[in-house]
């Protein structure tokens, strides 16, 4: 069995993993363009109210779950992930695209329903992807899975102040038509780049088992199905700060939205290291006990944001976050591949409606907690939201 080290330094020298990295660099850069835009770009270029901006959200949010699901079985069934990769992004370069030309509220949430909701399948295929030239290549797949969605989180660390300062300096249009081109970039380095990743033939060491063509949900256990329980809390929980903390900062503590970019972009920068590290860690330590942790790091960090009232205290806590979102984001993919290990795809994408499903939820529930009760109690409410996850896994964790 080869070593970590040795795992990483041939992954940092493999020209696929290198042109894969390329690849989820420019397609996260986009996104992270165009996710924490649209709020934004609805309210002021297409007038939209508050409602219509949630309903807009869950919409989109519904048609990506679906097609995730749908985009997740078939690419487990045809020859070539890349060509689905290439086709995903090409769709989320078209969505991008509908932001420069369409300002009516319904036609606009159609057709991004359709264009993000299979575009909106790239990450989990990339995650399978990542799996299977990771068995390929004979790479630590869980080290590896890490070290590229690392690369995502460098795209938040790029994209979100890349584009509040094209939409300053030249407008909404300027903006979108950049997260297009990264979109297209991306989608075209898979077409050309990415080496078709078959698994091992069936009966080589590390093999994936053959793929099935019955139920692609076969195998979902009740361990399982509890992680996903799980992983949901974790990401609603998620989404409910990335909606509070500017409001938390600017509204409850008057400090200026320029801290407030300073705070997300250290957590985001934070994150890398610690998904690289503890990636190579968690095959030795325990998946389930990584994800434990990550829920008792998640409740103390909350349980401790609504008595951060100053600038330092609020960057300090950024390293308790961005620990226990580095895990939350990485790992549990890899459980769900290790649990289906015929079914990258649709393992793959189970995570992803996770996310998504995570997000929706979140949404309504910082929104509401916030209407009511104020931003500084929507940690509270995370707090016990991430409490529950902790119980969950910490039952069914492995021993």
């Amino acid at each position: 069995m080869y070593s970590t080290r040795t795992s990483g330094l041939r992954i940092f020298l493999d020209g696929a993993v290198t042109r894969l990295a390329t690849a989820t660099a420019a397609i996260g850069v986009g996104g992270a363009m165009v996710v924490p835009t649209v709020s934004l770009f609805l309210s002021d270029a297409v007038h939209a109210t508050p409602i219509m901006i949630g309903a807009f959200v869950a919409g989109r949010a519904v048609a990506e779950i679906s097609s995730d699901l749908a985009v997740g079985v078939l690419s487990d069934r045809v020859g070539s992930r890349r060509i689905v990769l290439g086709v995903c992004s090409m769709f989320a370069a078209a969505g991008a695209l509908s932001y420069l030309f369409l300002r009516d509220y319904w036609l606009l949430l159609a057709t991004t329903a359709v264009m993000f909701g299979i575009g909106g399948a790239t990450f989990p295929q990339l995650y399978a992807f990542t799996r299977e030239l990771a068995e390929q290549q004979g790479h630590n797949a869980t080290f590896f899975n890490s070290a590229l969605r690392s690369v995502t989180s460098l795209g938040w660390i790029v994209g979100p102040p890349l584009a509040f300062g094209l939409i300053a300096l030249r407008g909404f249009e300027t903006m979108y038509a950049v997260a297009a081109v990264l979109y297209f970039a991306g989608g075209l380095i898979c077409f050309l780049g990415l080496p078709d990743a078959a698994p091992r033939p069936v009966g080589e060491p590390g093999a994936a088992p053959e793929r099935r063509t019955g139920n692609p949900f076969a195998g979902l256990t009740p361990k399982v199905r509890v992680l996903l329980v799980a992983i949901v809390l974790l990401l609603a929980v998620n989404a409910m700060y990335q909606f509070d903390i500017a409001l938390y900062i600017t509204k409850d503590l008057g400090m200026d939205e320029g801290f407030t970019g300073l705070v997300l972009g250290l957590a985001s920068a934070l994150e890398i290291p610690a998904m690289v590290y503890i990636g190579a860690k968690a095959d030795r330590i325990g998946h389930w006990r990584v994800i434990t942790g990550a829920a008792a790091c998640a409740v103390l960090f909350f349980c401790a944001m609504p008595f951060a009232r100053t600038e330092l205290a609020l960057l300090l806590l950024q390293v308790p976050n961005a620990i226990w979102c580095a895990i939350a984001l990485s790992i549990p993919v890899t459980v769900l591949q290790n649990a289906m290990p015929d079914r990258p795809g649709v393992a793959s994408s189970l995570y992803s409606g996770a996310f998504k499903t995570g997000m929706f939820l979140g949404g309504i529930a910082a929104g509401s907690v916030a209407q009511y009760v104020g931003f500084t109690n929507v940690f509270w409410a995370c707090a016990a939201l991430s409490a529950l996850a902790f119980f969950a896994v910490a039952f069914w964790r492995e021993t």
